[in-house]
């Protein structure tokens, strides 16, 4: 692929490649094969001899099974699989081949000989994340590998990456970056390899809905989180097309808090909570008290928008960033939208702050001034901060050189509020237990394909308010959860 920020990836983003990668037309088997004869020319690098593979259930075990009926391999390799049948389409495919020759023993069967090389192809990213204890079949091969003595070579990921029972590497070999939690300690040499992704695979795309929280069978109200919006004040419609987006995202309780006399003008939706302020015409200080009882009280809010339709007003600014800290000392996510982007501090992103910030070209040069995006992010963490830059292509910057776009959609969506759906979008998201930076990706892929979809409906006519039901019908479709 052609040559991109590549950044230390967090597991489950690997399930996101794939699925961007799906959704372009690439077969997932054949991203197998691919790592499936990189992994065998590894291991036929480190040795002449005999080779045994451990292969788990998920596409890492089918990565393995690929690498073991390799020519450079063959006679001399065997696989012990973890469970009877493999859980995915492509691992079953390669798994099956791999029943014809070198043949599948499943644990606790295990092939006679002495191994001069052990692949360790149980897990990878399908693992429950950095220190995660091992469990059953997985557990018990592990510590059958270590008795053997014999070098290991990882497949992506070692088994038990970061906890006690880890089965360390000699080497790994890793795909497309680093992954979280990687050491020399466990992974011993580490060395990366491409795939057959597209470029675009890095961008916002259906595979973003892979870090979507599944719905839960017995979820009760507010299992799916609380969101508090901030606006209004000269514009009481932005406010409410942020709240409207948030619980098509699945959130469960959106509040929209406002000034008074732009609560008065508003026709309130059945889905959402109305909190009027202390203000009348504008949010000041006045109404900071407020807020911040309500963040501290039995209905603390999971997230918090600020900033649609609330003006640039000097006091509109002084509030906000009290309203900016409130957040950052009480460790609650926080999407800064519109003409609340002008309470940022100067080109920086403000110090312990978690969330997402989105604003439009001339509201990030404001902002940023001669900063460029990562810049203001350097002193930040993994997926804990995003920034947005909105427009026909959104350009999104996270921490630790992550970068992506989002494009796509219909000329329509330029139509206004549009910049307020995404803020909801991902105001709901993050509600709902997602990081910033898998909440933006998603909250801007989500947009551009509902826009699409209203547009086929409503055509030249396409309002901001015809766009919700979209987000909600195009997660049902992305996430196979209708």
């Amino acid at each position: 692929m052609e040559e991109r920020s590549r950044w230390t990836m967090h597991w489950d983003e690997v399930s996101v490649f794939d699925g961007n990668a799906v959704s372009l037309g690439v077969e997932e088997i054949d991203l197998m094969r691919a790592a499936g004869e990189s992994l065998a020319r590894e291991a036929s690098a480190m040795t002449a001899g005999t080779v045994l593979f451990l292969c788990g259930p998920g596409n890492n075990g089918g990565d393995g099974f690929v690498a073991a009926c390799s020519d450079s391999l063959s006679g001399r390799s065997a696989v012990v699989a973890s469970r009877p049948k493999s859980n995915t389409d492509a691992s079953s495919h390669a798994r099956s081949i791999a029943e014809e020759s070198p043949g599948v023993h499943v644990w606790p069967s295990r092939p006679d000989g002495t191994w001069d090389l052990i692949v360790d192809c149980m897990l990878g990213a399908g693992g429950g994340g950095p220190g995660s204890p091992l469990r059953g079949p997985i557990s018990e091969m592990s510590d059958w590998a270590r008795s053997l003595g014999a070098p290991v070579l990882a497949c992506d990921i070692p088994t038990g990456l970061g906890g006690p029972d880890c089965l360390r590497a000699s080497r790994t070999l890793t795909f497309h970056s680093t992954k979280s939690g990687m050491s020399r300690e466990d992974c011993g040499e580490i060395l990366v390899s491409d795939l057959p992704w597209p470029p675009e695979i890095q961008d916002c795309g259906p595979g973003d809905s892979q870090r979507y929280p599944p719905l839960e069978p017995g979820a009760r109200k507010g299992d799916r989180g609380r969101l508090l919006v901030i606006g209004g004040g000269p514009y009481h419609g932005a406010p409410m097309l942020a709240g409207m987006a948030a619980a098509r995202s699945g959130c469960d309780l959106v509040h929209v808090a406002m000034p008074s006399k732009a609560a008065s003008r508003c026709e309130w939706p059945n889905s959402i909570i109305p909190e009027e302020l202390p203000d009348g015409d504008l949010l000041t200080m006045s109404s900071t008290a407020s807020i911040g009882a309500f963040t501290q009280s039995g209905r603390r809010p999971d997230s918090i928008v600020i900033g649609p339709g609330l003006g640039r007003d000097e006091r509109t600014i002084e509030a906000v960033k009290a309203i900016l800290g409130m957040a950052t000392e009480q460790g609650t996510p926080i999407v800064v939208d519109a003409d609340a982007v002008g309470a940022l501090p100067r080109g920086k992103w403000p110090r312990g702050m978690t969330g997402v910030a989105t604003p439009h070209e001339a509201e990030a040069s404001r902002w940023l001034g001669e900063a460029e995006p990562h810049e203001a992010l350097s002193e930040c963490i993994e997926e804990d901060s995003t920034i947005v830059i909105t427009g026909p292509e959104d350009r999104l910057t996270g921490p630790g050189g992550r970068s992506a776009s989002a494009r796509g959609g219909h000329p329509r969506m330029a139509v206004g509020g549009t910049g307020d759906l995404l803020a909801g979008a991902i105001g709901g998201l993050l509600a709902q237990g997602m990081p910033p930076w898998p909440a933006a990706r998603l909250g801007c892929a989500l947009l551009r394909e509902a826009g699409e979809r209203a547009a086929g409906e409503k055509g030249p006519g396409l309002l901001a308010e015809d766009v919700p039901v979209h987000i909600a019908h195009t997660l049902s479709d992305w996430t196979g959860s209708a």
